[in-house]
């Protein structure tokens, strides 16, 4: 991994107050020859678009102390991945490799722990004070969920239909397509399903909000924790090909899914209208669970008979897709073994 150290957010403080003076000056002043008058809001922004980018970035000039363990970190990974998954990543694609939260696996696992450090003390903390599940939830909390799950319902049909296109467009088949490196299309939409991951953790806090731990299962935790990391190792790597096939799916599934929780969060909400509205939750989940089906048959197909794609790829499909559809079929036991009422229980 090479090393960008630099002192990128000194400068993006700097271009801040820089601006700040222009907007108390009459006659504005220079930044990076751009006059910061009060008529060239354009210069602002790419300026202060510029600072923060090499700020996020690390790329501007100067020494750090942060990248040597970052790069330590990086190394480490990259060897557990080669030598236990037999996974080798070194070779990170061109057009994702310099994006924010993909240049190294620090941040994201970074957000990862602090996703576990919060969900088990504040998990804790509900069970400590005895608080129970909410019965009714605050205005600004129903009016959080229902914007979590409008926005997630959007942005996966978007995705669905955004990698569909892409995969026409560079004239995939449905398994069995060659990596080529530069795909910007089909690289930066897997780039933002990657990010979707991330921004998924925001499901288990909703739940802890309404301090609902029934639905803050073991299933749902480790589902939210290693997707993400599963989906950095992909977006670094190989953001195209045939991981194109588990983001469109899965995104497809969650336009359903967040829709399910749209309507209870709306026009569910007793339970003579859950029964009414919410009766297709069982076959959301078996859904699922034939989505996790289709990936271990693709990673089967990775390993034995497309010689293209990276065998340590298939391998890790397969045996995250069989342990998700464990965890999945023993949820859905669970829930519908028996004739119990129809309940809005949170599905992956």
């Amino acid at each position: 991994m090479a090393t960008k150290s630099g002192s990128g957010l000194l400068e993006w403080i700097a271009v801040a107050a820089k601006m700040k003076q222009a907007r108390s000056s009459p006659e504005g002043e220079i930044v990076g020859g751009n006059r910061m008058g009060s008529g060239n809001g354009a210069e602002w922004t790419t300026s202060l678009i510029h600072a923060f980018l090499n700020a996020t970035n690390g790329k501007s000039g100067g020494a750090s102390k942060v990248r040597p363990l970052e790069e330590r970190i990086g190394e480490a990974v990259f060897r557990v991945l080669e030598d236990v998954v037999g996974v080798d990543i070194r070779k990170p694609n061109p057009v994702t490799k310099d994006l924010p939260m993909v240049e190294s696996p620090v941040p994201v696992l970074a957000c990862i722990s602090l996703y576990l450090l919060v969900v088990w003390l504040w998990s804790s903390h509900i069970k400590a004070s005895g608080q129970k599940p909410r019965k009714e939830d605050p205005l600004a909390l129903r009016c959080l969920v229902i914007a979590h799950n409008l926005f997630l319902c959007c942005l996966s049909l978007f995705m669905c239909v955004g990698l569909i296109a892409a995969a026409r467009h560079y004239g995939y088949s449905v398994w069995g397509n060659y990596y080529r490196e530069r795909e910007p299309a089909m690289n930066l939409l897997i780039y933002v399903f990657y990010m979707s991951k991330l921004y998924e953790f925001m499901d288990t806090a909703i739940m802890l909000f309404r301090r609902n731990l029934r639905q803050v299962t073991y299933l749902h935790v480790y589902h939210h924790a290693s997707i993400a990391m599963i989906w950095w190792i992909i977006c670094y790597r190989f953001p195209g090909a045939d991981s194109y096939f588990s983001a469109a799916f899965n995104s497809c599934i969650h336009v359903a899914m967040y829709l399910y929780y749209l309507l209870a969060a709306t026009v569910a909400r007793d339970e003579k209208r859950r029964r009414k509205y919410l009766f297709w939750g069982k076959y959301l989940t078996i859904i699922q669970m034939l989505q996790f089906l289709s990936f271990i048959g693709q990673a089967i197909y990775a390993m034995w008979k497309f010689e293209y794609y990276p065998k340590g790829f298939g391998r890790m499909l397969f045996f995250y897709s069989v342990s998700l559809l464990a965890f999945f079929g023993n949820f859905f036991v669970k829930k519908y073994s028996n004739a119990s009422q129809p309940k809005t229980v949170k599905v992956e």
